[in-house]
């Protein structure tokens, strides 16, 4: 596989470079991150793999990577970055409320600023997040994305039986990335829930059914 091109799209509280590559040129935009919460690292330990997978299989799409949006986080195995905010609640959705882990205004963060460059400038189609839970693996979804997240779980099931759709998690999660884009913006967004130390090629192997399933989808439905 050829290795993908890892450009610095901008930098964590403490200086780590936050990286993105672009694979494809045409068809739907879709957006790929590969962690958010430094303790949730199952997606990260695979990000490089679906990165070189895709570029070796061309899809009928522009695929956008973000590696990781918290690596002060992931240094340091903490959910937050290293300011002590949870950077999946400091977006500027309607349900935001200042305080606490969520910080003092929206988009305070130099992380959450990168990643909010990005769907700026790329204006995804279709955003995937991957995370991690103990209730894993599953997916969530916000937004127009029902049949995606029907897609990838139904296909990342072949390798995992596991795998199943959860819409509601059970919990208020004000400022979170899924209610800025899935509720305010109407973009699909999944919310990827491997089971907290997933194996790794477990992890990929569900990973690249399930990509491979989405962009499939969303190409066909352009």
């Amino acid at each position: 596989m050829t290795e993908p091109l890892w450009v610095r799209v901008g930098s964590s509280s403490q200086g780590r470079p936050i990286e993105a590559t672009t694979i494809g040129t045409t068809g739907p935009r879709v957006l790929l991150v590969g962690g958010i919460h430094g303790d949730e690292p199952e997606g990260g330990k695979i990000i490089n793999a679906i990165a070189a997978y895709l570029r070796a299989w061309q899809p009928h799409a522009t695929v956008r990577i973000v590696r990781d949006t918290n690596p002060d986080g992931t240094a340091a195995s903490s959910r937050q970055n290293a300011s002590g905010v949870d950077l999946n609640r400091n977006w500027p959705a309607a349900n935001f409320r200042p305080g606490g882990a969520r910080g003092a205004a929206p988009l305070s963060e130099p992380e959450t600023r990168a990643l909010y460059t990005e769907i700026e400038r790329f204006d995804p189609d279709l955003v995937v997040v991957a995370h991690a839970s103990r209730r894993g693996p599953f997916v969530n979804y916000d937004g127009p994305a029902a049949g995606l997240a029907a897609a990838f779980a139904g296909a990342a099931a072949t390798t995992d039986p596991r795998w199943h759709v959860v819409h509601d998690m059970g919990y208020p999660t004000p400022g979170s990335l899924g209610s800025y884009v899935g509720v305010d913006l109407g973009i699909p967004i999944l919310t990827l829930e491997f089971s907290r130390g997933h194996d790794p090629d477990a992890a990929w192997a569900a990973m690249r059914e399930g990509t491979r399933a989405v962009i499939e989808q969303i190409s066909l439905a352009q």
